[in-house]
């Protein structure tokens, strides 16, 4: 059972968006593994569409989703990376064709 605590952590997590596509990193299956313990420490996997994705860009999405955590009562304390698969990474294109901000 999650605690009203967690909720709202997660909460907080489903709604960063990603910079330059307007829908939720959440939305696009760009997050895995989101584990909040009851102090509210989290760790998650932020998976990527291409190895390529610049460093900055990357750096962006991990900040925003630690800002989140923090605003919420908790703190980010790991967030791994991994690559999508061929479907997940078709279903991210579809959704950033649909969003793209420019």
């Amino acid at each position: 059972m999650v605690d009203a605590q967690n909720e709202v952590i997660l909460a907080a997590i489903e709604k960063v968006e990603h910079p330059a596509i307007a829908t939720s990193l959440m939305d696009l299956g760009m997050l895995r593994e989101v584990v909040i313990n009851p102090e509210g420490q989290t760790n998650l996997t932020l998976v990527l569409p291409f190895p390529s994705i610049p460093g900055n860009v990357r750096n962006y999405m991990v900040n925003s989703l630690s800002v989140a955590v923090v605003s919420a009562g908790g703190e980010l304390v790991n967030v791994d990376v991994a690559l999508m698969d061929d479907v997940e990474r078709q279903d991210f294109l579809a959704k950033e064709q649909q969003n793209w901000r420019g």
